[in-house]
């Protein structure tokens, strides 16, 4: 063998290894979103043209019967505006889908495209790499001898070659939107590591689900009601910073406010919070130049809601002048902060997790204080809470405030006011301001008098003046 030719072994096998040292398809990835539609005027030709490259490199003997195109249309139009709607959000990130004819069967349909099969995905996601619209990357699966085993799905993304396809035809992010069969109560298996990804679930519908889906379809046709947009000088995307949640969309669409709820550890008790709002995705700033029908609006939040619980389900409701997200001998501009994102890894972590300040949250520590030494700190404080932190009960937290919210939202429903949720706080037109704050008191006391037979009322912020909070408290009483 030549230098040369031991040298390119050499690069060979350090391109392999490096390839397999780098995990990117499985850390930045998240499950294809099967529900993508668009109405852009040329995206039909060019899912025309796609598909009419799919069939000249297959080489087919017989044409496929009418429905079986059809089938194989849909899909591979689906496959391709999730590509492109994640591109457009992360291009690095990765959608992953499995190639196991069992995960699209009976069990699995209530999350699927109504036409996917193991058949079309595949042949779908393997004509895209192949023609060079996408990269992949083969799932892999060993088995241990006791009748398991582990491993990863495949993975693939769009390249550019595909994004500009699309783009000459008008496809932009602002002409995707979400399919009505799109499941609305969504069901997830615990992670199975600290902020891991968690699974879809299957189930069965009960009453119970029924009941919640109608729910979230007469508020969703509520909605539609509305023009809810942004003040003209906050339509800069420049602006318009994202801020990431648990199911969050792919991008900014304004159309997609068709809100869906999140159920957690294979429990209908767990989490259940409402997503899909695309108001959800922008940080509070930014939130304030929210309109509804031109009006301007408010958004009132309910202050350190998680940990005034944790205290309130223990028997020992805090005063409102107390601020659990204040940790004695410890300042500074941005503590508060800081402290609220180390107690909420506190409330969501199951164990002895070493955990991890988020980017930006070292920056906001004083002189001297580390982040492991602030969690003490916290833990240190809050020992009469003991039994709520480093537990993984936050998700127990999340359904008490989604109980909230839903009450909250029917109440607002009724008197027909547009409410906008974001988890623990709610927009609404300003001259609805005092009705909100009404709610927002009423139904946090009903629910934790129901829970613990203890009423409390909430720490409500963002009132617009002390006027119209004093007027919402005296006009539901005093505690």
């Amino acid at each position: 063998m030549t230098a040369t030719g031991a040298h390119d072994q050499t690069m060979n096998r350090s391109s392999l290894h490096a390839e397999t040292r780098d995990r990117t398809h499985l850390e930045n990835s998240r499950p294809i979103p099967w529900d993508r539609i668009c109405d852009a005027p040329g995206w039909t030709v060019a899912l025309d043209a796609l598909l009419g490259l799919l069939e000249s490199r297959e080489g087919r003997l017989r044409k496929r019967r009418v429905e079986d195109r059809r089938k194989l249309r849909e899909v591979l139009g689906a496959v391709v505006l999730a590509l492109y709607a994640t591109y457009r959000a992360d291009e690095d990130r990765w959608l992953a889908y499995s190639r196991r004819n069992d995960d699209y069967g009976p069990t699995f349909r209530r999350y699927l495209h109504p036409d996917v099969s193991e058949r079309t995905a595949t042949t779908v996601t393997d004509f895209l790499a192949a023609a060079g619209l996408a990269d992949h990357r083969p799932g892999s699966y060993s088995r241990n001898g006791f009748g398991g085993g582990s491993g990863f799905r495949s993975r693939i993304r769009a390249r550019p070659l595909l994004v500009t396809l699309l783009e000459d035809h008008g496809v932009t992010p602002a002409s995707l939107g979400i399919a009505d069969w799109s499941e609305l109560l969504r069901l997830k298996a615990p992670a199975d590591r600290w902020r891991g990804p968690k699974r879809l679930l299957p189930y069965r519908d009960t009453d119970a689900t029924l009941a919640l889906r109608k729910e979230l379809q007469s508020y969703n046709a509520f909605l539609d009601q509305f023009r809810i947009d942004l003040e003209p000088q906050a339509d800069k995307h420049s602006e318009l910073a994202i801020d990431g949640d648990d199911d969050p969309a792919d991008i900014v669409d304004r159309r997609s406010r068709r809100l869906y709820r999140v159920f957690n550890n294979d429990r209908w008790d767990h989490g259940g919070r409402f997503y899909g709002g695309w108001w959800q995705q922008f940080p509070s700033a930014h939130r304030r130049r929210l309109l509804i029908d031109g009006e301007e609006t408010v958004e009132l939040d309910f202050a350190a809601l998680h940990p005034r619980f944790c205290y309130h389900l223990e028997g020992m409701p805090l005063a409102p002048d107390i601020d659990p997200y204040c940790v004695e001998g410890i300042s500074g501009p941005n503590m508060r902060s800081a402290i609220k994102v180390a107690f909420n890894q506190l409330l969501n972590v199951d164990g002895a997790v070493r955990l991890k300040a988020p980017d930006g949250v070292p920056a906001m520590l004083p002189r001297g204080i580390s982040y492991a030494k602030l969690i003490r700190q916290i833990e240190m404080q809050h020992a009469p809470i003991s039994s709520w932190l480093r537990k993984g009960r936050g998700v127990e937290l999340q359904y008490l405030d989604s109980q909230i919210a839903s009450t909250i939202l029917d109440y607002m429903r009724i008197r027909n006011i547009c409410c906008l949720p974001v988890h623990d706080s709610f927009i609404v037109p300003r001259s609805a301001e005092l009705t909100l704050g009404q709610s927002m008191l009423m139904a946090h006391w009903a629910a934790l008098k129901r829970q613990t037979g203890i009423g409390c009322w909430p720490v409500i912020s963002g009132w617009t003046s002390n006027a119209v909070q004093a007027r919402a408290q005296a006009s539901v009483g005093e505690p």
